[in-house]
């Protein structure tokens, strides 16, 4: 897998794979891996002002004090940086608020039924799908990612209880009887043959899925005009944070 995922680098040696190793094997560093260079290159580097977009987002939705901290129990491990916020967040950590407003969209867009297996294709260290389960319980949640990503995703969950049962994967095998696909900032990264490999193995077997598309070496309306053969398609194009991605697709499929 590691060699198609473009964003990450080919091997072992690259500083993102290098540091997640790290985090895994010393308590040290899995202490402050949210803060390292070489992780926030990547992952955790959502400043204080999109945190306050994701913020007034959230406020959106009917959210209280109890919920909310539960949430935020994903800025106690990891060494997350944390700014104060309005009420109800307080000091926070805008990648957590990041998180919370994935969290909140998706179960909105899942809307009522049991969300039993989801599967993410790119997980990070496992924050968001912390963040769903404060939300609701799942069955099966799937996690698709380089080896050493899983190992610290392993390493992270660990910490919380988690309702349901968190399997990893690092090749792109089939899971069948899908609810829900995730995949953020990560799908639109991959090589055209692991995306390929993905739609035909994953993807096409969900009843829904939620995405958000960077810029990639593939054009997102790759897979956009391959989905709609089995999928609704819905699209919003929001202008991203950050100048070279241009526009992001938030992305909604819905099984025909």
């Amino acid at each position: 897998m590691n060699e198609d995922w473009s964003c990450l680098g080919e091997d072992s040696k690259d500083p993102y794979s290098q540091i997640c190793t790290e985090a895994v094997e010393d308590e040290d560093v899995f202490e402050k891996f949210k803060k390292d260079p070489r992780y926030t290159a990547i992952l955790e580097h959502v400043s204080f002002e999109q945190g306050q977009e994701y913020a007034e987002g959230i406020l959106q939705y009917d959210v209280d004090a109890e919920l909310v901290d539960s949430f935020k129990d994903n800025d106690l491990i990891g060494g997350s940086t944390t700014f104060n916020y309005q009420q109800p967040f307080g000091r926070i950590s805008p990648s957590t608020l990041r998180y919370i407003q994935n969290a909140l969209d998706i179960s909105y867009f899942f809307g009522e039924g049991e969300l039993d297996k989801i599967v993410e294709i790119g997980g990070g260290y496992g924050g968001l799908c912390k963040t769903i389960n404060c939300l609701c319980d799942f069955g099966e949640y799937h996690i698709y990612d380089m080896d050493a990503a899983s190992k610290l995703q392993e390493k992270y969950l660990s910490n919380f209880h988690i309702s349901g049962n968190v399997i990893h994967h690092s090749d792109p095998e089939p899971v069948e009887d899908i609810d829900l696909v995730i995949s953020n900032y990560a799908y639109s990264e991959l090589g055209e043959k692991l995306q390929d490999l993905y739609y035909d193995n994953v993807i096409k077997n969900s009843k829904k899925v939620y995405m958000i598309l960077n810029k990639g070496q593939v054009s997102r309306e790759v897979l956009l005009n391959r989905a709609q053969e089995h999928f609704d398609v819905t699209v919003e194009k929001v202008l991203d944070f950050w100048p070279p991605n241009g526009y992001l697709y938030y992305t909604t499929m819905v099984r025909k």
